[in-house]
């Protein structure tokens, strides 16, 4: 059995699952060589967003209210052992949306919620990612390059560039479609936060700032470079990585993350 939104079907006898949302613009293969990178026992399942590789014929939702349903429904019968959700940049307000959809419908939450290279939930509209949505073309380009997540190679083709360039801007929409919540209820379920120290995109303060966002543990976890830290730091960002993953399967002790910080 598997979903849409799932590269591949999820591994049956794993103890854990790693459900990871990609950066605005980019796609599942973002997540490629990660399985083999933290070996067995964890099961890394990839979400690919419609518009792009291999659901490049599925039309973009152009709302995140209805993104996050049509998720909910599609990984729901694959969440319900132990799982810890992943979200980079765009990634991780999903990752926090769909939290938010199932805690507040009592379904089981994850573990963890690791949020990469994203400021905390805002208001809607004009904050934000969604901020960057009207920039013009070129100014678009030149923050992705500046990103790291779009290689130069790109500028000498422009078709494939002027299709880079729709689906970005309609993803920066995408994160502006969230509706304002000002009363929406904090996570359950510990948080933990991964930035790039030198991220122009998201401040340190900004990233800080998800520690709001729960009443459970939090941790905030810094690595040198920019908004793809990812690779930049690939070895620190797969440590920890393996760390927090590894405190979740460890054996806790009853209480260990009620109302904690660390």
């Amino acid at each position: 059995m598997t979903a849409p939104c799932l590269v591949r079907p999820p591994l049956a006898d794993a103890a854990l699952r790693l459900v990871c949302f990609h950066h605005a613009g980019g796609a599942a293969s973002a997540y490629r060589g990660l399985q083999e990178k933290l070996g067995p026992g964890i099961d890394v399942m990839p979400v690919q967003l419609p518009g792009r590789e291999g659901r490049v014929r599925t039309p973009v939702v152009r709302s995140m209210e209805v993104l996050v349903a049509e998720l909910d429904v599609q990984l729901g019968p694959f969440l319900d052992g132990p799982y810890v959700l992943y979200g980079h940049s765009m990634g991780a307000l999903i990752a926090h949306d769909l939290t938010l959809l199932r805690q507040e419908r009592g379904s089981r939450l994850p573990e963890r919620l690791i949020a990469g290279a994203c400021a905390a939930p805002a208001r809607a509209g004009v904050a934000g990612l969604g901020a960057l949505a009207e920039l013009a073309d070129r100014d678009l380009v030149q923050l992705m390059l500046a990103g790291g997540g779009t290689s130069a190679v790109l500028l000498k083709h422009p078709e494939w560039m002027k299709w880079a360039l729709g689906l970005l801007r309609n993803d920066l929409r995408l994160c502006g479609s969230r509706p304002e919540r000002p009363g929406a209820p904090q996570l359950s379920c510990p948080v933990d936060v991964f930035a790039g120290l030198d991220d122009s995109l998201v401040p340190v303060d900004e990233a800080a700032r998800w520690a709001d966002r729960t009443t459970g543990a939090f941790r905030s976890h810094w690595f040198p470079g920019g908004h793809f830290f990812t690779r930049e730091s690939e070895a620190a960002f797969l440590g920890r990585l393996r760390d927090v993953l590894e405190t979740v399967r460890a054996p806790v002790s009853m209480g260990a993350f009620v109302g904690g910080r660390v």
